[in-house]
């Protein structure tokens, strides 16, 4: 498979998406691109490259203000509650007693 001067059509099969898609790409300013006239044209190495600078930023950026991949800790958490928003009431293996 040739890896320059890829068309829309060509790049869409190869990365198993639409050409909607690889358009989007082309707006947004995600997608290297060389124009020839009014085509578009794609070398394969180039888009490979960005998309892996596109994912280790979205990546560092969504891990770096989420510590443990949590929003915020377990205990800074609200309670759980039912379906009708009152405290569950924790289950006290052989239940109250009554004399």
């Amino acid at each position: 498979m040739k890896t320059r001067g890829l068309s829309i059509k060509e790049l869409a099969a190869y990365l198993g998406v639409s050409t909607d898609t690889i358009r989007r790409g082309v707006r947004a300013g995600q997608l290297p691109f060389t124009r020839i006239g009014t085509a578009y044209r794609f070398d394969l190495h180039q888009v490979h490259a960005q998309m892996d600078r596109t994912a280790r930023e979205r990546f560092r950026r969504r891990s770096a203000g989420a510590p443990g991949g949590e929003s915020r800790p377990r205990a800074a958490q609200s309670p759980p509650t039912g379906n009708t928003g009152a405290q569950t009431a924790p289950i006290v293996p052989g239940g109250r007693s009554v004399r």
